[in-house]
C-alpha cells in the first residue's frame, strides 16, 4: 500500500487544461487545477456540506494546503475564482474523511464549474467528466481501509494569487467478492481470505469445491476454520461443486435461501443467481423451471445479472468434458436477457476470461486448489492465468467493474462492463 502522506498529483489536470484551450481568451487567464483523487474511510452521517481545507492533513496539499502565485498571472483582489462540484454517481456527498492509505482504484464522474466574481460573474460549467481516481497516481488522502467506502477528492481553482478549494466525498458501495475452488489449499486459501477480509466486502460468493471430500466433517472444519471470521463480517454464499457431493454437511454449514442448492440475492443492484450444475439443469427439469420464472421476475431497478455456478460452459482447462452440456442449455436462455453480461464459474483451477455471444464467462478457480495448466485453445478465450486468485466486483452508475487480485495483491485483470 502506498503511504497516505505520499503526494501525487491528479492526472486529471490535463482534462482541465484541454478544456480550458477551448475557451474564450477572458477565460484563458484562469488555471483549472483539479488535484487528486482518493478514497477514504468515514462514518460520518450524510449531508450536503464539505468539508474546508484546513480541516485537511496537514501535508494533504502541495506547500502545507497554499497555492504558489503565478507572477505571469496576478489579478486584482476583486477577482476571485470559486469553483462549485456534483457528484454524478448518485451517492450522497459525507464530511470528514480521514487520512488513510491508498491501495487502489476508484471509479467517480464529477461534474466542475469556476466563476470569475471580477467580470460581472462569467462561468462556465464542465460537464460530466468520467474519470479514474487512481490511488497509485491520483490520490492525496488514500484509499479506505477496513470497513471504508467512501472515495473524496480535492479540487482547486487558482488564478496566480488567489484560490478556492473544495473537499468533496461521496459514500460507495461495499464492494461482492467472487472466488472459488478452495479445496486442499489450505494456506492459499487462507492467504486471499486476508486480502478479502481487509477490504470488508459486503458478499462473498463461492462458486463451489468449497472442500476436498463434503462426506468428510474434518474438511469442513478446516474450511470454517479459515473463512469463520469472515463470515461474521460479511454474507456467504456457495454454490454446490463437484466435490461437495451434495453431502448433508454442506447445508448443515449453511443457512441459504429457497432450497439452498439453487436460489438468488439481490446486493449491489445487482440480481445474483447461484445454481447448482451438479444434478439435472435441463430445459423442463425442477431447477430450469425455477430459474425462468427467477429471471421473469428480476424487478426493473436490477442493472446487472449475474449467474454464479460450478461447471463451465466456456473454458481451456482440462475439464472439456463438462461443457457442452451446458453451453447447449444455459447459455441460449442467458443470451435472452440483456442484463445478463457476465458469468462466474470455476472447476478448472485457474483464471480464464472468455467472451461469447455478448457474455463474459470468468472462471474464478484459483481458490486454493492444485492448478492447472492451461489444456486447449478455443476463440472465446481472451487471457488465462495459472495463479490463485478472487474477484472484486463494485457497480458505480452504470456501470460494473471488475478487479481480479492474485494471492500477492496485484491487480492480474480488469473489466469495465456497462448496463445494458
Amino acid at each position: 500500500m502506498a503511504d497516505p502522506k505520499y503526494k501525487i498529483y491528479s492526472g486529471l489536470i490535463r482534462t482541465s487544461i484541454s478544456l480550458l484551450d477551448n475557451m474564450i481568451p477572458v477565460l484563458m487567464a484562469f488555471l483549472i487545477t483539479v488535484l487528486s483523487s482518493s478514497v477514504a474511510c468515514s462514518s460520518a452521517p450524510q449531508d450536503s456540506s464539505h468539508v474546508s481545507p484546513k480541516n485537511a492533513p496537514a501535508d494533504s496539499l502541495p506547500n502545507d494546503g497554499n497555492i504558489i502565485p503565478n507572477p505571469n498571472q496576478h489579478r486584482p483582489d476583486s477577482t476571485r475564482p470559486t469553483i462549485g462540484s456534483e457528484p454524478l454517481n448518485r451517492h450522497p456527498i459525507i464530511t470528514s474523511p480521514s487520512n488513510v492509505e491508498a491501495s487502489e482504484e476508484i471509479p467517480f464522474r464529477y461534474k466542475a464549474s469556476y466563476r470569475n466574481n471580477g467580470l460581472q460573474g462569467i462561468s462556465s460549467r464542465f460537464e460530466s467528466f468520467p474519470s479514474w481516481l487512481t490511488a497509485d497516481h491520483d490520490s492525496l488522502f488514500g484509499i479506505p481501509g477496513i470497513g471504508a467506502a467512501d472515495s473524496s477528492f480535492v479540487l482547486i481553482v487558482s488564478d496566480g494569487t488567489t484560490a478556492d478549494t473544495q473537499h468533496v466525498a461521496i459514500q460507495m458501495m461495499r464492494p461482492i467478492v467472487v472466488y472459488g475452488d478452495t479445496r486442499t489449499g489450505h494456506d492459499q486459501h487462507r492467504q486471499l481470505v486476508n486480502l478479502i477480509t481487509n477490504i470488508r466486502p459486503l458478499s462473498v460468493f463461492h462458486v463451489g469445491d468449497l472442500v476436498a471430500d463434503g462426506n468428510i466433517p474434518s474438511d469442513w472444519d478446516t474450511l470454517n476454520a479459515i473463512i469463520g471470521n469472515l463470515r461474521t463480517l460479511t454474507e456467504y454464499y456457495p454454490a454446490l461443486g463437484n466435490h461437495e457431493h451434495q453431502s448433508p454437511l454442506f447445508f448443515a454449514n449453511f443457512d441459504l435461501p429457497h432450497n439452498e442448492e439453487w436460489y438468488s440475492v439481490n446486493r449491489n443492484h445487482i440480481h445474483w443467481i447461484i445454481l447448482n450444475t451438479c444434478v439435472a439443469i435441463a430445459p423442463g427439469s425442477e431447477q430450469y423451471r425455477w430459474l425462468e420464472q427467477d429471471l421473469a421476475s428480476v424487478p426493473d431497478s436490477i442493472k446487472f445479472i449475474v449467474p454464479v455456478f460450478h461447471h463451465p460452459p466456456y473454458s481451456t482447462g482440462p475439464h472439456t468434458e463438462d461443457e457442452m452440456g451446458l453451453r447447449n442449455t444455459l447459455v441460449p436462455l442467458f443470451q435472452q436477457y440483456s442484463k445478463i453480461g457476465i458469468v462466474f464459474i470455476g472447476h478448472d483451477h485457474d483464471y480464464e476470461r472468455s467472451y461469447c455471444g455478448g457474455i463474459y464467462y470468468i472462471v474464478t478457480g484459483g481458490g486454493g486448489a492444485p492448478l492447472r495448466d492451461q489444456a486447449r485453445t478455443h476463440p472465446c478465450s481472451q487471457l488465462f492465468l495459472k495463479t490463485y486468485e478472487f474477484c472484486k466486483v463494485q457497480v458505480v452508475d452504470r456501470t460494473m467493474y471488475l478487479k481480479v487480485f492474485d494471492i500477492n495483491n496485484n491487480i492480474i485483470d480488469r473489466l469495465d462492463l456497462p448496463a445494458r
